[in-house]
């Protein structure tokens, strides 16, 4: 009879495997080009809003705030309006005001991205980027790539501060920084 300690990895791995079929985790051996990748970060952008946890809605929608990229916006515009844990979904290209946004997403590129990090520092906003290093120097979430397959780094002191619960199974399929 297995240990309790064989069944609880096995489950482990399972549980891994269940999430990143629902998070559109990639399998690819590579991108073939940007919608590709633009695809697997909206996927994993939608359901960031199922497996993390805000301190209290501050409305009836959740908003994903896109800043910088085109391709990411027009993948996530298609599941605008669907409902989220009770929430109607709605999604932002570019920002005014980031402290409306519950995920806020800047491309790698965006210069504004340092200012933005400072302005919504310490409030509940989720901060995900794809810039080289972006979890290991405060943000949230990081995308990084490696073999091909877009991949997690997850600061869970940000997000703590943030005031955010990330889902133990997210957390089970990222790198964790510190």
């Amino acid at each position: 009879m297995p240990g309790f300690a064989s069944i609880t990895l096995r489950y482990g791995s399972r549980a891994a495997r269940l999430l990143g079929l629902v998070l559109g985790f990639a399998t690819w051996t590579g991108f073939a080009d940007e919608l590709a990748e633009a695809r697997t970060k909206a996927n994993y952008l939608y359901n960031f809003t199922k497996f993390v946890e805000w301190p209290t809605p501050a409305a009836e929608a959740l908003h994903i705030c896109v800043v910088g990229s085109e391709p990411v916006v027009n993948v996530l515009s298609d599941l605008a309006s669907r409902d989220t844990k009770g929430r109607l979904l709605q999604i932002w290209s570019g920002v005014d005001d980031p402290h409306i946004c519950q995920i806020l997403y800047v491309e790698r590129s965006v210069p504004e991205l340092p200012a933005l990090m400072r302005e919504v520092g310490g409030n509940p906003v989720l901060t995900v980027s794809d810039a080289e290093g972006f979890a290991e120097r405060g943000g949230a979430i990081g995308f990084y790539t490696e073999n091909g397959q877009v991949k997690l780094a997850v600061n869970p002191a940000t997000a703590q501060k943030a005031q955010l619960k990330i889902n133990a199974m997210l957390m089970e399929i990222a790198r964790i920084v510190r």
